[in-house]
């Protein structure tokens, strides 16, 4: 599994390098630290499409890199069979999780099995890992999967609802901080500083932008709105103002304890949701140092507000991913 690890950073880096200004990117690459014992290598009969575009959850399918780049010059130089370039990430769902499932994906090209935190519990996590762990020892054909562990985030979420709620066009509305509400007209939200972030005028999006309503005015508990684009609110949806950010931490108190669940497991991969800048990246890093823990960094960037630290992002991460 370690294996895995080395070669998946570098084909992350690379995507990284060529993200970069075309100054930085025709410059020759600076030396990174050696992981020659740490390469992945893809069974010699595969041969899977260097362009292959699926996305995934629950064991769909990821093509995340276009760059297999190995330390080891004398298995290069004796095996000639080219090799697939792009890597395969598979999120691992109820779906997926069995013995049966997660070797039929590894046998087919997956690379990675990802465990997203936002679903799931630990237990849930530990018979995923411990499965890939189980087929890495038995594979004897190199194809060696790794284990990333993507986490939560900082996310600002409407509260559970019985049943959906139709919104309409011109409708009032209102969002709660007060724990546990649902009715016609109001639902709590799951964030104590929401009215602090938000705004009289500001718009306020719903569900990745499926709904959106405009803040009329707020109280001490409530911020009141009127429905510019309707639909149907569902249970924990996602909230987010347009031009603005919550103020979350980057690495909320469930991430921590994922990441240190990940720790005790000896993940190879955290991806990391919503990192604005590099501060939060050297913060993992200086945690993952303590612990004597080898598992590399992936940023995922998800919002505007890191586009203008993308740059010390990148140079602080062993890789990133949108």
């Amino acid at each position: 599994m370690a294996a895995a690890a080395a070669e998946m950073v570098r084909g992350f880096a690379a995507t990284a390098r060529a993200a970069r200004p075309a100054a930085t990117v025709a410059a020759p690459p600076q030396p990174r630290r050696a992981v020659a014992a740490r390469v992945l290598r893809t069974s010699a009969s595969e041969k899977v499409a260097a362009d292959l575009s699926v996305a995934g959850t629950n064991g769909s399918l990821s093509a995340l890199s276009n760059t297999d780049v190995s330390t080891d010059a004398t298995s290069q130089a004796v095996d000639a069979t080219p090799r697939r370039k792009t890597k395969i990430v598979c999120t691992i769902g109820p779906s997926t999780n069995t013995r049966e499932m997660i070797w039929k994906l590894a046998e087919t090209g997956m690379n990675v099995a990802r465990m997203n935190m936002s679903h799931g519990d630990h237990q849930s996590h530990q018979k995923v890992i411990d499965l890939v762990k189980e087929y890495n020892a038995q594979n004897t054909d190199g194809n060696t999967v790794a284990i990333m562990l993507d986490t939560k985030g900082p996310e600002v979420r409407s509260g559970d609802l019985p049943e959906p709620i139709m919104l309409a066009e011109g409708q009032e509305f209102n969002f709660t901080i007060k724990r546990g509400v649902s009715t016609e007209d109001t639902v709590s939200v799951n964030y104590d500083d929401f009215i602090s972030d938000v705004e009289a005028g500001d718009i306020l999006l719903v569900d990745g932008g499926m709904m959106s309503l405009a803040v009329k005015s707020k109280t001490a508990d409530t911020v009141k709105c009127v429905v510019v684009d309707g639909g149907e609110l569902k249970s924990r949806r996602h909230l987010n103002v347009r031009g603005k950010s919550a103020t979350l931490p980057s690495i909320t108190e469930k991430d921590w304890e994922d990441i240190k669940f990940g720790v005790e497991n000896g993940v190879d991969f955290y991806a990391v949701s919503f990192v604005k800048d590099a501060k939060v990246i050297h913060e993992l890093k200086a945690y993952l140092k303590s612990a004597n823990a080898d598992i590399h960094v992936i940023p995922k960037i998800e919002s505007a507000d890191s586009i203008p630290n993308l740059q010390s992002i990148i140079a602080a991460s062993d890789g990133v991913r949108p």
